[in-house]
């Protein structure tokens, strides 16, 4: 950096002298206003050369000018400033959107140019592609100066990923190295590593810290309480780009829990002690294992938080003995009972407070409970406003917090036109338009139209969840629907009312009563049927769910049993009863890898009580059921080779999931699907497995499956890749 201080005359000529003017020349960066703030001397003061040069320290420390210039002549005080160039332009080069991203706050049109700041660029790139995995990362910057300014090309040559080929651990001699490696994030090479869910064996420099965690957890989950983990050994060889990654491990003795017990710093009978004492999870005669402790750990203290005492503090005492044996004592510190004082709610622009509110179950004067804290979490994630959710816990006094209820809106309507195609329907238009936020207000609405070759569909629906912020709920639904089916052709237009209550935080229940009118023709089958008929119905159901988030859940169960009884008057006559369950199970606690495993479970039977018409029977096959088999082709068949549908049906489906990009919301998966479906039993099984693809996108979710049958028959109907908006597992 520069200072230069020049005067056009001796100064010490102008000592004592009254300053008559001040002026700035040069600024563009900086107003006048600021400047004159800046500056120590003003109009009236008598002049110093060292608040002169202390002024110009405080221009400097701006970072805006290479150079400053002052002048003092016949009373007037000029600074002339030569600003440093800014940034006019900026260009990118062999660089990822994911990067841009990140570079658009660290650097933009506008900023000050430095070759501090551009070192800094340089330092993050390099860094960020080295957490990816890329070493030796070259970043080239390409000045062009200009009289508007700096024209800044960005250029990128991303290093070579690293493979590791050999991972080698020392001194293990109880434990299988296949179950430690099981755990690890940098692990050697799978055969065929370059498949989906098998190992590529890329490093990841960030993962080294969380592997030697990892590898000392797996031991002290096994009882090896002494085990002692070396720093990890990397070699790396640049000629081509493989490395050697080792370990050196003590293992010593494995740890028998000899007794155990809890202790709690109160007189007061919080919780009961032995209850609890009995449930733990880590018992005596067990091998002593931190995950049970931490497990142990959570339970007790969400009893005790559960009770108010917001702070309250669970640690294990563990005592080794010298015959293998060790002695635990689980010590409660309770704090202070807790009590909300208020909850605060930031970020909320569009969603009405009272809506958000009926979902927070830490309501002021109300004691605190880390039970109500976390279904709170998960009661919003629910709704599907919100792309981000915390929960804060400000301390006002020893007794007394506040919730903040920090809020991210997300995506909530949307408007979508398109087109179609597959082999049976062919070429289609669909148009929808949803809100499931009117005003903010909780209530969804929505309208679908959609027109293929073979079928035509159109609704009108409206929902409110809570009506007048109570637990009841209220929905319509007006629709026609007309389908060329394999073997026969329905036109139904019809309408339902649904009155619903919540039972519980988790569990609801609700009654629909709906009518139909529905026209059967082109029926290819030696089964009666009645050209038109009337369906009048009535669907009682029950519905759980404890899941953690609308889109994409990582724990908890969806689960519904319904029974629909059709013959409140009309010509259909039948009960279909019906239970599903979803199930979402994480993974990242236990291998700090975000993969979540999903299971789906449909069973459904009808009982033809006077009339059952074809089309509600049951058909298996696509999206929903049995991916890879072409949509409801799957089905009991008349002598004639027609699908006349079954009146049992069950459907199993477990999947996968890892994230390609959480930023953008979207999963890849693996499955497996099974469906059975037959008459009066199940004799007819279809399975498949594939992949597929999940994107929540700004025209709604999209889904991409590539599905491969299994125990396909002849004349089946196969659909190798399907394409779909707005479903879900």
């Amino acid at each position: 950096m520069k200072k230069t201080l020049f005067f056009v005359v001796p100064l010490l000529l102008f000592a004592n002298q009254e300053i008559k003017n001040v002026k700035f020349i040069g600024l563009k960066h900086m107003s006048v206003v600021s400047a004159n703030e800046i500056s120590l001397l003003h109009k009236g003061d008598e002049f110093n050369l060292d608040d002169v040069n202390e002024a110009i320290k405080k221009f400097y420390s701006y970072g805006y000018f290479e150079n400053i210039i002052a002048n003092y002549n016949n009373g007037i005080l000029t600074y002339k400033f030569i600003e440093k160039p800014s940034i006019y332009q900026i260009k990118y080069k062999n660089i990822s959107n994911d990067l841009k991203e990140e570079l658009k706050d660290k650097i933009k049109r506008g900023m000050i140019f430095s070759e501090e700041k551009l070192n800094d660029i340089k330092k993050f790139i390099v860094t960020y592609y080295d957490a990816k995995g890329n070493f030796n990362t070259v970043v080239i910057f390409d000045k062009k100066f200009t009289k508007d300014g700096v024209i800044l090309t960005i250029n990128v040559n991303k290093g070579p990923e690293i493979i590791i080929n050999n991972l080698k651990f020392y001194g293990i001699k109880k434990e299988s190295i296949s179950d430690i490696k099981s755990n690890l994030i940098n692990k050697d090479e799978d055969l065929l590593g370059w498949l989906p869910f098998r190992n590529n064996g890329k490093f990841r420099i960030q993962g080294l810290l969380k592997d030697q965690k990892n590898i000392k957890e797996f031991y002290l989950s096994k009882g090896y309480l002494d085990s002692e983990i070396s720093n990890p050994f990397f070699v790396a060889n640049f000629d081509n780009n493989k490395a050697l990654l080792s370990y050196k491990i003590h293992e010593g003795i494995r740890y028998k829990v000899s007794n155990i017990k809890i202790s709690i710093n109160s007189k007061k009978n919080i919780i009961d002690l032995k209850k609890y004492k009995e449930n733990l999870y880590l018992r005596k005669g067990l091998y002593f294992s931190i995950k049970r402790v931490k497990k142990d750990i959570k339970m007790l203290k969400t009893a005790i938080a559960d009770k108010g005492y917001a702070y309250v503090m669970v640690y294990p005492d563990i005592s080794k003995k010298h015959n293998g044996k060790v002695d635990v004592i689980y010590k409660i510190i309770t704090g202070n009972k807790v009590y909300i004082s208020d909850v605060i709610i930031e970020g909320n622009y569009k969603t009405l407070d009272r809506v958000i509110r009926r979902n927070i179950y830490l309501t002021p004067g109300s004691l605190y409970s880390l039970t109500d804290k976390e279904d709170t979490i998960k009661a919003l994630k629910r709704t599907g406003y919100f792309d981000d959710i915390k929960l804060k816990e400000i301390k006002v006094d020893d007794s007394h917090i506040k919730i903040l209820v920090k809020l991210k809106e997300g995506l909530t309507g949307s408007l979508k036109a398109g087109i179609s195609y597959n082999s049976y329907s062919q070429l289609g238009f669909n148009f929808n338009i949803s809100e499931r936020n009117i005003f903010g207000s909780g209530q969804s609405i929505g309208a679908n139209f959609e027109n293929t070759r073979k079928s035509l569909r159109y609704s009108f629906n409206l929902r409110n969840p809570r009506v007048l912020d109570s637990e009841y709920s209220l929905g319509t639904s007006i629709y026609k629907n007309s389908f060329e089916g394999l073997s026969y052709t329905s036109d139904k237009k019809g309408i339902s009312f649904t009155v619903g209550k919540q039972l519980t935080r988790n569990i609801n229940s609700s009654i629909t009563y709906g009518y139909e009118k529905v026209h059967l023709t082109d029926v290819q089958n030696e089964i009666y049927y009645k050209q038109n008929s009337i369906k009048s119905y009535l669907l009682p159901a029950i519905h759980f769910n404890n899941t953690d988030d609308y889109w994409f859940p990582q724990h908890g169960i969806n689960a519904a049993l319904s029974m629909q009884y059709a013959g409140i008057g009309g010509d259909q006559r039948f009960i279909k009863n019906k239970i599903y369950a979803k199930y979402f199970y994480s993974l990242e606690d236990k291998f700090d890898i975000l993969t979540i495993l999903k299971y789906k479970f449909t069973l459904a039977n009808a009982i033809d009580t006077g009339y059952l018409p074809l089309n509600e029977k049951y058909y298996i096959g696509g999206s929903g059921t049995v991916r890879g088999y072409g949509y409801s082709s799957i089905s009991p068949k008349d002598s004639n080779d027609n699908e006349i549908g079954g009146k049992i049906m069950m459907i199993n489906s477990a999947e996968i999931s890892i994230p390609i990009s959480i930023k953008r919301k979207m999963w890849l998966s693996g499955f497996i699907d099974n469906g059975k479906i037959g008459d009066n039993n199940l004799n007819i099984s279809r399975s498949s497995y594939g992949v597929s693809i999940d994107w929540i996108t700004p025209i709604g979710p999209l889904d991409f499956t590539w599905a491969f049958p299994i125990n396909n028959h002849e004349g089946d109907d196969l659909r190798k890749f399907e394409f779909s908006i707005g479903s879900g597992f």
